[in-house]
């Protein structure tokens, strides 16, 4: 795994170029490819995102502020033409994994009512295999290893993301995740969405959602 900020060889423009075959070969080599632990692909829509081109990943073009980079794809955004964007970051020693996690609450604080929910992956803090080996190992025949350090973001139509995961849970394809990652990751987020949007529909009721009744 190179350090990109340690290599005298490559323009920024390539960098950039390398930065997305990586995120690539990553959507190829991991999550694509049926996933031995829960039987599905780690992320079933990846392929079909890459595929019909509504993946969009732009990488950070300079040590300038993050949040200007961010924030400027944002307001470039064509959500009719691209589901999901990958911010990557090679400049991602400027801050650490809490840090991180604080820019993802700040935007999930202020786009979640405007429909896009965010997620994030810092280098200081990978998946392992004894909490989502799934990610780390997921068929026998992967070695894919990233080529580069960068942190992602991960920028997504909120209502469709919660819309997905719906028929998600009704296929079964939760069942076999980890426990603590999946309330993590899915039961936070669905439970923000509900409350953001759903609050007179469910209003006096003790129904479950479904992300309430994985188990």
């Amino acid at each position: 795994m190179v350090n990109p900020l340690w290599s005298k060889q490559l323009s920024r423009k390539k960098l950039a170029e390398k930065i997305k075959e990586d995120v690539i070969n990553w959507s190829k080599n991991v999550l694509e490819p049926m996933n031995k632990h829960i039987g599905f692909p780690a992320c079933p829509f990846a392929a079909k995102w890459r595929r019909d081109n509504k993946l969009r990943i732009e990488v950070r073009p300079d040590k300038s502020k993050y949040e200007k980079h961010l924030t400027t794809v944002l307001k470039s955004w064509n959500k009719k033409q691209h589901d999901i964007i990958i911010f990557c970051d090679p400049f991602w020693e400027q801050y650490d994994e809490e840090k991180f996690q604080d820019k993802i609450d700040f935007y999930n604080k202020t786009y979640n009512r405007r429909d896009v929910y965010f997620m994030g992956f810092h280098p200081n803090n990978p998946a392992t295999v004894e909490d989502q080996e799934f990610l780390v190992n997921p068929h026998d025949d992967c070695d894919w290893e990233p080529e580069y350090m960068y942190s992602m973001m991960l920028i997504q139509k909120f209502k469709q993301l919660y819309d997905a995961s719906c028929k998600l849970h009704k296929i079964g394809y939760y069942k076999k995740w980890p426990a603590e990652y999946y309330d993590d990751v899915v039961k936070t987020r669905q439970d923000t969405y509900e409350k953001l949007f759903k609050k007179e529909k469910n209003h006096g009721t003790n129904e479950k959602t479904s992300h309430e009744k994985r188990r």
